[in-house]
């Protein structure tokens, strides 16, 4: 075997052969290709985690909201109480849904802007009117609610819910 093995000439064997066999430049193109068609399936197909927007909650839905909270603490809180928290969440609606200043202003520079505006018809803004003046009697004289303030919950959930 070893005298089989010396036998062997130069012109058997071969030279080293290069790693790719035919042209360099087409298989390197269709690598690059094939890479790139990876990366753009990949782009849009990979789950993305975008933040979620939520869209800001309406004016009446805040309103709501805040008068249902209103509503349970009602009972067990004084007409004072319940006036300065029912009026500020009907000024805050008012301004938020029509952009009427009602929150820092008075009741009666509110009401002369109002006079002058479309945005409620007149039954509703006479509505408001009694609201806001009841709220105000028993806010700064405090005052007892008369018989048709005493429902100034309701009196504010009407003004909200019926607002166009």
């Amino acid at each position: 075997m070893i005298f089989v093995a010396l036998t062997v000439t130069r012109e058997t064997i071969e030279d080293i052969r290069g790693p790719f066999v035919g042209d360099n430049a087409a298989w390197s193109i269709a690598i690059i290709a094939v890479l790139l068609v990876l990366a753009v399936l990949a782009y849009l197909f990979w789950p993305a985690t975008k933040p979620k927007v939520t869209p800001a909650p309406l004016p009446r839905e805040v309103a709501r909201l805040r008068l249902s909270e209103v509503r349970a603490a009602s009972e067990s809180a004084s007409p004072y109480d319940t006036a300065v928290g029912l009026s500020a969440i009907v000024r805050a609606f008012v301004e938020q849904q029509y952009g009427l200043k009602s929150v820092s202003r008075t009741t009666q520079e509110f009401l002369v802007e109002l006079a002058s505006t479309n945005c409620l018809d007149p039954v509703q803004k006479t509505s408001l009117q009694r609201f806001l003046s009841v709220a105000d009697q028993i806010k700064f004289a405090h005052a007892h609610p008369p018989e048709e303030g005493s429902n100034l919950v309701e009196q504010a959930t009407n003004l909200i819910e019926q607002a166009p």
